[in-house]
């Protein structure tokens, strides 16, 4: 193989783990973790400064490159199974969010596997924000903090460095070093591919006995059985939930894509399909996908508007208008759906009723459910039956969110 061939690298320097932030009702969705996408673009670009030419390894790996609609769990799987070094962003909502967790184990238990004597020297942790609980503190012991950077480091996080330009020159510093022992790490006694545990399967090391709060996923769509004559069956599979609009899109399902940003903020999920639309599902926060094609069913109108007068208000729907397929009788069909679910449902917030208008690109559906996630919990913990309720335990009831940002009153500081 010549040098211009370009092999495909064996693996990559780092992947970058840390705990997605709920969105803000004021927030545009370009803004969420934007101070994590500027610190991985520059700590990246770090990497390839000290690399050595002819590694065989690829940069590193952060979750919001991966292109918009591709399959989020492959990639983070992919990541791990290749990555040298972890890099966490170590903070309270870190420590607390099962997802990270679950990251942080899945490849210290890879690392174990490949004979590393000692799995955390394949750890760089970053101290992004303080770290204020005791047993906090004491998973964050390793974290090197480079004193001689800039003592502000320790005291107050990375990111308070990256915000405030009087300490730009300290940010870069500790950018700088990072990167040196990433690189030392990786290319010094590489590990080089192989399996990861499914982080879906593991427990988080930090908070071991932490049950996710759940949230409901369901689907009003048609299936290829109760297609209406005429319609393209591309986007239908058995069941509701297989839905998938927009075909260039995304390869997964929609009630997937919304599983995978449930999960990220610390929600367990129930995904039910049409066929349980009749089942009590307003025990937990959640949203109903609506695919205007449902309303044209045997039955459908009705039985939508029948389930939709009984939606609480942490429940919201979401009417998805797939006009890639370039069926004339869609726009009648949008506006009827959209009126049912105005008549039946009660008035909601700005992006509730945007949902509820109609989304008519996979863009827009990707950049609004964020928001919807966190205002369905907003309205479950305003107004859910969270007193007295046979469902009251820490397995079924929302908690609020640890990022301090996302409880109700409470604003931004940015």
């Amino acid at each position: 193989m010549t040098r211009s061939e370009n092999p495909e690298p064996r693996g990559r320097y780092f992947l970058l783990s840390y705990a997605h932030s709920p969105p803000l009702a004021s927030q545009r969705p370009g803004d969420l973790d934007r101070w994590v996408t500027r610190f991985f673009g520059d700590l990246d670009q770090a990497v390839s400064r000290h690399r050595t030419e002819g590694s065989g390894l690829g940069g590193g790996f952060f979750d919001q490159r991966i292109p918009l609609g591709s399959d989020w769990r492959a990639a983070l799987a992919g990541a791990l199974e290749t990555a040298e070094v972890l890099v966490p962003l170590y903070s309270p909502a870190y420590f607390s969010r099962l997802q990270s967790g679950r990251e942080w184990e899945s490849f210290r238990r890879r690392m174990l596997r490949a004979g590393v004597e000692d799995p955390m020297s394949r750890f760089v942790p970053v101290l992004w924000t303080p770290v204020l609980g005791e047993q906090h503190r004491e998973w964050a012991r390793d974290v090197p903090l480079f004193e001689a950077a800039s003592p502000a480091y320790p005291d107050n996080g990375l990111q308070a460095l990256l915000r405030l330009k009087v300490y730009e020159d300290a940010y870069r510093i500790v950018v700088d070093r990072l990167a040196r022992r990433i690189v030392a790490v990786a290319e010094n006694d590489p590990v080089g591919p192989s399996p990861a545990d499914d982080v879906d399967r593991l427990d988080s090391p930090f908070q071991p006995e932490a049950a996710a709060a759940r949230f409901a996923v369901t689907v009003a769509a048609p299936t290829t059985e109760t297609l209406p004559p005429g319609r393209d069956p591309e986007a239908y599979g058995s069941g509701s939930p297989q839905w998938r609009p927009f075909p260039e899109g995304h390869e997964l399902p929609l009630a997937a894509y919304a599983t995978l940003v449930a999960e990220r903020l610390d929600f367990a999920v129930v995904v039910t399909g049409v066929e349980k639309l009749g089942d009590d599902q307003h025990d937990k926060p959640g949203i109903v996908l609506i695919d205007p094609w449902f309303v044209a069913t045997d039955g459908g109108a009705e039985t939508l508007r029948a389930y939709l007068e009984s939606l609480p208000l942490w429940v919201l729907p979401v009417v998805v208008v797939d006009r890639e397929r370039h069926d004339p009788r869609i726009t009648a069909l949008a506006r009827e759906t959209a009126d049912i679910v105005t008549d039946a449902s009660a008035p909601r917030a700005e992006t509730a009723r945007r949902a509820a208008r109609g989304i008519e690109s996979f863009q827009e559906f990707v950049a609004l459910v964020p928001f919807l996630i966190v205002e369905a919990e907003r309205q479950y913990l305003r107004k859910g039956p969270m007193q007295g309720s046979a469902t009251d335990t820490p397995e079924a009831r929302p908690r609020l969110s640890r990022d301090p940002r996302a409880v109700p009153g409470r604003e931004a500081d940015d």
